[in-house]
């Protein structure tokens, strides 16, 4: 059952990222129909037919290419579906809402039961990387962070957060991790005039702050910390080794977006782990 579940969640994911890359592009090209509409070649605008939208697989048949005009179907598509399917499938290991009980039929055949405060915390996670993915290839693509994709994101963590546990150290938890990330990024934001990072950055910034406040057994300001070092770590590394290898020059845009989601979802999974790893090093 856990691996049919598993499978289900991973192909679910993988639609979900294939409706994402369509919100991309019509966000960015300011199209109309965001939700519905139909899905067509970005080069010849020739209407998909259904055995093309097949997440992945109608990808790799095809080989990267458009069934009609033949031009070149970006990589960032299949990348998108892999990573949204995966994404949800650690997410389902995590958060595991199938709960085993002995049948009272046949005792050597487990029959299952639902966990609903997991499902529910599951959904709401699922529905936030979500975003948080789109959020990544957007600004990966396009150097921009939209508030289409961050205002709904902090709007539904914000609800979800205290529909879970609507109590005052939660509402404090939410402002003073959302608060800590927010200032941090809005200060850069004004000594160096929009230079360093952007608006979006200051956005993503309080989701950051808000998603990391809850769910994690450290205070939540440490694991939005945490998300930011592995965030500006990550981006230190790579942006050294691509200017090794000319690849950008000291003037070179970089987007700290997907760093930033990256450090996010990293501190989200292993947050609790790597910061009880970091202190009790501390007391050896």
């Amino acid at each position: 059952m856990k691996l049919l579940v598993a499978t289900i969640i991973f192909i679910l994911g993988t639609a979900i990222g294939s409706f994402l890359s369509v919100v991309i592009y019509r966000l960015q090209t300011e199209k109309k129909g965001l939700v519905m509409g139909h899905s067509m070649c970005p080069s010849c605008k020739k209407q998909l037919k259904w055995h093309h939208l097949f997440p992945i697989l109608s990808w790799l048949f095809l080989r990267g290419k458009c069934a009609y005009c033949g031009k070149r179907i970006s990589v960032h598509y299949l990348m998108l579906e892999l990573l949204t399917g995966l994404i949800f499938l650690v997410s389902f290991l995590k958060w595991n809402f199938l709960v085993g009980v002995p049948s009272i039929v046949n005792p050597q055949f487990l029959d299952y039961l639902i966990n609903w405060h997991k499902l529910a915390t599951l959904v709401f996670y699922l529905i936030e990387f979500s975003f948080l993915i789109a959020i990544f290839f957007y600004d990966l693509m396009h150097k921009e962070i939209p508030d289409q994709l961050s205002l709904p994101a902090i709007a539904i963590a914000i609800v979800g957060i205290i529909s879970f546990s609507p109590n005052m150290s939660t509402l404090v938890n939410m402002l003073i991790g959302g608060g800590i990330i927010f200032l941090f990024f809005f200060l850069q934001y004004v000594l160096s005039k929009g230079t360093w990072i952007g608006g979006g950055d200051i956005r993503l910034g309080a989701l950051m702050g808000i998603l990391l406040s809850w769910g994690v057994q450290s205070p939540g300001w440490l694991n939005g910390i945490l998300a930011l070092v592995i965030a500006y770590l990550l981006g230190g590394v790579i942006s050294l080794g691509l200017l090794a290898m000319k690849k950008l020059t000291r003037k070179s845009t970089i987007p700290f977006g997907p760093f930033l989601v990256i450090g996010t979802v990293t501190a989200i999974f292993l947050g609790d782990k790597i910061l009880n790893w970091y202190f009790n090093s501390l007391l050896i």
